[in-house]
């Protein structure tokens, strides 16, 4: 009897201890099915934290894994578990929903089926924080300034966020002169500059067709190309976790495709979007992020952010070596401050 009682406690010793691991390294995907949608979040890292970080991906048209590539979530991934979700009608979700159900308000519900679910399964207590980068910089705003609805995330991190799109092209324009001056007098990559500058100077910024919002976006990413190879920005940094890649539940053509067909559709909303006159809203704790040479979402809509919500606990960080994506850029002091700010008041 002596020898039955020792074996079943170290069964139960063997489990608790598996257990224990699986928390602290969860490697999981769930399901969210909410109003004709099932959007997968992949879960990755330490839940028994507690902690957990919505990825919310920029786009529209990407998806979660892809933030999850890089050396930046590593760190992350070690001390909270990190929620990465493909929003409707991009990465691997499916479903049945219909054209009128591709608006921002429709994904801001969506977000807060994510929330719920989330804390469902790991319980009411659980911390999440949400974090939107690019187009998820335009959602969790949004979620934000809705009703009661930021009181169910401990904090929000926006960073390159685009808040408001008119805006955005008009500071956008004014980055892109400034910059071009500022090269063409370090004499760097000086003839395609000066192209910027006569370009940038033909647009009227009382009146920014779509057409020049898509040419504002295109170009942006052109030149932050010569300002890596200038040597202005870092370049990207390799390593780390990957989000994509031969055993990646993304398929690329399906992501790219349901991505691109979402992103038309949603682009007529997007070029009308402002809610800088409701980020008064904000009372949770937030941290601003952006990149001090990112031309898609220009760093004036980051001060603007920090200026304009109303929580007594923020910060912003302006990342001197960056561009639109500064996690790549600067990946060691991007998370860093994340760890930061999380732990501050999680």
């Amino acid at each position: 009897m002596k020898n039955i009682i020792i074996i079943v406690i170290g069964v139960l010793l063997f489990f608790s201890c598996k257990k224990e691991q699986v928390l602290d390294n969860l490697d999981e995907t769930i399901y969210v099915r909410h109003q004709g949608a099932d959007m997968p979040v992949y879960l990755r890292g330490n839940v028994a934290s507690n902690v957990v970080v919505l990825v919310v991906h920029g786009g529209p048209g990407g998806n979660g894994l892809e933030y999850r590539t890089g050396p930046w979530t590593v760190d992350l991934e070690k001390n909270y578990c990190m929620a990465y979700w493909d929003q409707r009608g991009q990465g691997m979700s499916h479903g049945s929903y219909k054209k009128e159900t591709l608006t921002i308000d429709q994904m801001v519900a969506d977000m807060d089926a994510v929330v719920q679910t989330l804390k469902f399964k790991f319980g009411k207590d659980l911390k999440v924080f949400a974090y939107g980068h690019s187009w998820g910089g335009t959602i969790t705003p949004k979620y934000m300034i809705t009703g009661n609805l930021q009181q169910n995330v401990t904090g929000w991190i926006t960073s390159n966020g685009a808040h408001d799109m008119p805006k955005n092209d008009v500071e956008s324009v004014k980055l892109f002169l400034e910059v071009a001056d500022e090269q063409i007098t370090a004499g760097n990559s000086t003839d395609k500059w000066q192209e910027i500058k006569t370009w940038a100077s033909t647009i009227d910024t009382n009146s920014i067709t779509d057409a020049q919002s898509l040419e504002i976006n295109q170009k942006g990413f052109e030149v932050e190309e010569w300002l890596i190879e200038d040597g202005v920005l870092n370049a990207r940094a390799e390593g780390g976790n990957s989000g994509s890649g031969l055993f990646s539940p993304i398929n690329p053509v399906s992501s790219q495709l349901n991505g691109g067909i979402t992103n038309m559709l949603l682009s007529k909303e997007i070029q009308e979007t402002s809610f800088t006159n409701q980020l008064f809203k904000v009372t949770i704790p937030t941290l601003v992020l952006a990149g001090k040479y990112d031309f898609v979402v220009a760093p004036e809509l980051a001060n603007d952010a920090f200026n304009l919500i109303s929580s007594a606990n923020k910060k912003l960080v302006v990342f001197d070596k960056s561009g639109h994506s500064p996690m790549s850029h600067e990946p060691t002091l991007y998370t860093q401050e994340l760890i930061s700010f999380i732990d501050t008041y999680k």
